[in-house]
């Protein structure tokens, strides 16, 4: 939250930057910057003196968000840009800084998400007549050879600026290339002589950097898809991110709709609404038909199945359309695909079906009405048998996991505006059939595999959406990971309170579930002990987050989960965050 001033200026405010660090506070307010997710060094305080100038002085600056860890700073950007379409900065401190933004990075790439990262860079120069030469000693042990090869590997684009009149046109170009389709984050360092230059050129306009769209794709190729589409007899639909827009979301629903296309996501983000007749379940282990599908239409999908597990029939049409269809930055993507098309879905979608009901005649509509009836029927069974599960755990403890997501259900019932953070990692498919979605932008996940992204992510929500509870499902090792002290902390000074609920099996079940199935009868197997999986005993969970100032409750008995789940969401509407670790059976 950004401090007011706390002295008096009577200085007239000048129209133009003074220095190279307010032009880069300035650049960052003309490409829309609302927050600064910032962890300080010995290299960023040009840049908080250019904003501590601007607050004293009426002018506008971006609100500052101290995260004392890099991991929570740059998952909040990614969670705020997921849940807003609008790319924030991070400034971290020289190659150390950089390094702790850690696996954080490799989600913002898997995720597509647009955020600018910059960092310091140690000085140049030891000549005392140059403002922010060294002049400490960490200043010779930070300069590396490639302090850029750190993240090189993450990011779309990154460059150092070396005078300070490129800082306003490395900008500009940085968020272009950010924004442009796939998006993606982009890095930018920072010397402190440059940041303290008072030559700073010419600031460019973004909208002369526009970033490149892709738009909904080949007509052709989408002329092809509609005649495919409505040849088909056993259709599936497999996505992920399609709806990471209203548009998406709505251009899915009215193709299945008209097709009566049963739909198979993995919720990386609310995708199709979970209660509708032709949502068929989750990947992964919960596929419907894949290998019986003659058409299988990918959309938005990194992984859409697990090929030793299952895999489509051989005669099936393949059929691939997303910002990157074929995954270009996975050196290893080996699913067969017979058309893949570059496109924005939330395009693509509306043409397709555009085209699709040019195709239809009245005998496919007679087919198409007993697809959509069978396909009900499997949905109504699937939902009997999720719901069941979670009545057999109604008393059982340790609390069952599709419980918990029962609870989660009526949370979320009496809380419609609701938005889940989600990295439950192992317990997620069993939560994704109990907790529903009915509206876009109501559920985020990384995109990637790096754990720790689910606080900081949610923080990140919260700020983008301060008008809606925002809840972090977290596992309890992913809430080690993600520096729960820092991001309380960070949250309770910036007014971002969220609810997070720990689903505690004591262990690393990702870990856990790999080593049995390779080795059951194994050693570990045979004895039950299993080294570096176990993590008990746990720690105190609910007093971690009192210390920070939040509200902490453990919960054990699954007839108290709801009333802890109430009592801490009500803590959060409030204005405090609110930790509920609620112990769940151990796998």
């Amino acid at each position: 939250m950004v401090e007011p001033a706390t002295a008096h200026v009577t200085a007239t405010p000048p129209a133009e930057p003074v220095d190279a660090a307010d032009a880069y506070v300035a650049a960052l307010l003309a490409q829309g910057v609302s927050h600064l997710f910032l962890n300080p060094g010995t290299d960023t305080f040009p840049v908080q003196e250019a904003i501590a100038r601007r607050q004293a002085l009426g002018l506008p600056a971006p609100t500052v968000v101290l995260c004392p860890f890099e991991v929570v700073a740059l998952a909040a950007a990614h969670g705020f840009y997921a849940a807003s379409g609008r790319p924030q900065a991070v400034l971290v401190h020289v190659d150390v800084g950089t390094q702790n933004l850690g696996a954080m990075l490799h989600n913002a790439q898997r995720g597509r998400a647009a955020v600018f990262i910059s960092a310091g860079r140690a000085p140049y120069t030891t000549d005392p007549a140059i403002r922010g030469t060294r002049d400490t000693y960490i200043h010779w042990l930070q300069e590396q050879r490639d302090q850029h090869g750190i993240v090189r590997n993450y990011v779309k684009w990154e460059y150092e600026v070396r005078r300070p009149d490129q800082l306003g046109e490395a900008i500009a170009r940085a968020f272009q290339v950010a924004c442009s389709d796939p998006p993606g984050p982009v890095y930018l360092t920072l010397p402190r002589e440059v940041l303290m230059a008072p030559d700073i050129g010419q600031q460019p306009q973004p909208n002369r950097f526009a970033p490149a769209r892709l738009g909904a794709g080949d007509p052709a190729a989408l002329e092809r898809i509609a005649d495919w589409l409505v040849q088909a007899e056993r259709p599936l639909v497999l996505t992920s991110a399609v709806g990471r827009t209203s548009a998406g979301w709505d251009g899915l629903l009215q193709l299945a709709d008209l097709l009566a296309l049963p739909v198979i996501e993995w919720r990386s983000r609310a995708n199709f609404p979970s209660t509708h007749p032709l949502h068929l379940g989750y990947n992964y282990g919960l596929e419907t038909g894949l290998e019986e599908a003659d058409l299988v239409l990918v959309l938005d999908h990194d992984v859409p199945y697990i090929p030793t597990r299952r895999h489509p029939h051989p005669d099936a049409r393949i059929v691939a359309l997303g910002l990157d269809p074929v995954n270009v930055t996975i050196p290893l993507w080996s699913f067969p695909v017979d058309l893949a098309v570059p496109c924005d879905t939330a395009q693509a979608l509306p043409l397709l079906a555009e085209m699709v009901a040019e195709r239809l005649r009245p005998a496919d509509h007679e087919r198409l009405a007993k697809r959509r009836a069978a396909y009900a029927a499997q949905h109504a069974a699937l939902r009997a048998q999720w719901e069941k599960d979670a009545r057999a755990q109604a008393n059982m403890q340790p609390i069952g996991v599709s419980w918990l997501g029962a609870c989660l259900e009526q949370l979320r019932q009496e809380h419609p505006d609701l938005v889940v953070v989600d990295e439950a990692v192992t317990s997620q498919v069993p939560l994704y059939c109990q907790m529903q979605v009915e509206r876009p932008g109501s559920w985020f996940q990384s995109g990637g595999s790096g754990l720790g992204w689910g606080l900081g992510a949610a923080l990140g929500v919260k700020l983008a959406l301060p008008d809606r509870p925002v809840m972090a499902l977290v596992g309890d090792g992913s809430f080690l990971f993600g520096a729960p002290e820092a991001m309380l902390w960070t949250a309770s000074q910036v007014g971002a309170p969220v609810l997070v609920v720990i689903c505690n099996n004591a262990c690393y079940n990702a870990t856990l579930q790999p080593l049995r199935a390779a080795y059951p009868t194994g050693f570990a197997v045979q004895t039950g002990q299993y080294p570096g999986i176990t993590l008990t005993p746990p720690p105190d969970f609910a007093k971690l987050a009192e210390a920070t100032g939040a509200y902490g409750e453990r919960v054990e008995d699954p007839a108290m989960l709801l009333p802890a789940l109430r009592r801490g969401i009500e803590r959060t509407l409030s204005g405090q965050s609110a930790v509920l670790d609620v112990i769940l059976a151990r796998p």
